[in-house]
């Protein structure tokens, strides 16, 4: 096999540091696009969908009705205990992607990681949904013997 030359002349070491910085410090060598009009995701305040139920909603005091965006960023903008490696991979759409990865880079300055912040959203989600999603469970498992 041959040895490919390389061309350490043009290779700009600026670039490659600032590649590998997390944040910019005001001062990036490489000046970075930021779009500043971020589309605010929007939760619904309906109440999910009840399937199978004819009960009257008796926990909707558990869900707030508004929030503030620095109650949003201390419930997602944060990182995990955890190493990405130790997961699991999962696909997404590429317009969640795109919106999930501005969310992070411009609120949470480039310090959280994608995965901290989806396990954050997750975490959430499991915590606010978890009566409905285990009386759900419990309608439709029908047991494995």
């Amino acid at each position: 096999m041959a040895k490919k030359d390389l061309d350490l002349d043009n290779i700009d070491p600026d670039f490659i540091i600032s590649s590998f910085k997390t944040k910019t410090n005001g001062n990036p060598s490489v000046p970075v696009p930021v779009n500043t009009e971020v589309p605010p995701m929007e939760v619904s305040e309906q109440p999910a969908e009840k399937v199978g139920t004819n009960k009257p909603e008796t926990d909707s005091g558990t869900r707030k009705k508004r929030s503030t965006p620095e109650s949003y960023a201390s419930l997602f903008i944060k990182e995990t205990n955890l190493t990405a490696r130790l997961g699991k991979s999962v696909y997404i759409r590429k317009e969640y992607h795109v919106r999930i990865l501005k969310i992070i880079q411009v609120i949470g300055e480039n310090e959280v990681s994608l995965f901290s912040y989806l396990d954050n959203v997750l975490t959430h989600h499991f915590q606010t949904f978890q009566n409905d999603i285990t009386e759900i469970y419990k309608q439709k498992d029908k047991g494995l013997f």
